[in-house]
């Protein structure tokens, strides 16, 4: 048998076990025992360990390396190395809009609001607003009407509440995202404000996951950004209007912004489509049905903003057998049956405005 040529394989073919293959194809051509036991063979399997090992090293250089799938520093360095850095590099806080019965306080005064720490600040429209001191996603939480109470006794303020949430908090990108940015700017090209151009700059908009663009949407010159936060979902009006801000100011293709001079660029939030589940669910002894509607939400809300912040193509959808391996894939679910979307059994299909957002999840107990 004729020794394979090694420059023709893979990394990750280059195992002990071939390599062992090989020296011993390799004495049989030469006419040297090759028994178990001989002394080719005792000599030859502590090189071919030693080998296979340097192979596997190497592999995971290149893995560490390379900009498909690297991470950490070395992803951080292939960013800066294109003009791009992570959106954003750091955790962000989440800013509410809050109301004050009765006196004002002072802008940076400290305030609580379920065991988290905010800080006072004045918003551009001039309305109050409080800054949590805590960053990343989880701060998204607080539900209107929570309760805000001073750190320090506030004369004459009565109540002071949380109304919405005005800017949410956006987690340090992750290695998945900064990557897929960089492969789409080397893809592109980026350049004369053509769609891959128009991508980058709105991705490189705090908050922003995922920008769809649509030329020519209302006659020449014109341009339509369909905005979709970073935890997939319709993004905040605040996040649209920077993105409006940094393109085209004003909507008029001035060249205020970034878009080049004639680009008129309007800049929209997605509309999200709500689908509703429900399922029939028989489970084992073991399990309870609050667990399994708790982690098959997770499941579903992890598979709708993939959805959400994939390239956009006109074969996107909520499959409806994804969502049954979903549900099958949980830990004590032994069977499913009478699963709908939106009371109905089959794909949901999107265009290139909308997102899917879970609504009610329904576990009914099969109790046959």
């Amino acid at each position: 048998m004729a020794v394979s040529n090694i420059g023709d394989l893979k990394l990750e073919e280059i195992t002990e076990e071939f390599l062992q293959e090989e020296m011993i194809d390799m004495g049989a051509e030469l006419g040297i025992d090759v028994r178990q036991g001989s002394l080719y063979r005792d000599a030859g399997e502590g090189h071919a360990f030693r080998t296979a090992k340097f192979f596997n090293d190497l592999r995971q250089v290149v893995d560490i390396i390379s900009i498909f799938s690297c991470t950490g520093d070395v992803l951080d360095e292939h960013l800066f190395e294109r003009g791009l850095e992570r959106n954003p590099p750091e955790d962000t806080p989440a800013i509410y809009y809050v109301e004050f019965i009765g006196a004002e306080p002072e802008s940076g005064a400290r305030m609580i609001c379920e065991e988290h720490f905010f800080t006072v600040e004045v918003m551009e429209d001039g309305s109050w607003g409080i800054v949590s001191e805590e960053t990343g996603s989880e701060m998204n939480n607080i539900a209107p009407g929570s309760v805000v109470v001073p750190e320090r006794d506030i004369r004459g303020l009565k109540s002071a509440r949380v109304i919405s949430l005005a800017i949410p908090a956006v987690d340090r990108e992750s290695d998945d995202d900064a990557r897929r940015r960089l492969q789409n700017k080397l893809s592109g090209p980026d350049e004369n404000g053509n769609i891959s151009q128009m991508m980058t700059w709105c991705e490189s908009v705090p908050g922003v996951g995922r920008a769809r663009i649509i030329p020519l949407w209302n006659g020449p010159n014109t341009v339509k950004c369909v905005i979709i936060a970073a935890d997939g979902v319709s993004p905040t009006e605040e996040i649209v209007e920077a993105v409006q801000e940094y393109l085209d100011p004003g909507e008029n293709g001035m060249g205020e912004g970034v878009a080049t001079i004639g680009q008129i660029c309007t800049v929209v939030a997605a509309e999200p489509v709500v689908i509703d589940v429900s399922v029939t669910v028989f489970k084992n002894a073991e399990g309870t049905y609050a667990a399994i509607q708790e982690e098959f939400r997770k499941e579903l809300e992890d598979y709708f903003k993939s959805i959400a912040l994939e390239n956009y193509s006109s074969n996107i959808k909520v499959r409806y057998t994804r969502i049954g391996a979903a549900l099958t894939d949980i830990e004590n679910v032994i069977d499913y049956d009478n699963l709908s979307l939106n009371g109905m059994t089959e794909n949901i299909s999107f265009s290139i405005s909308q997102i899917p957002v879970l609504g009610e999840v329904t576990i009914h107990e099969d109790i046959s």
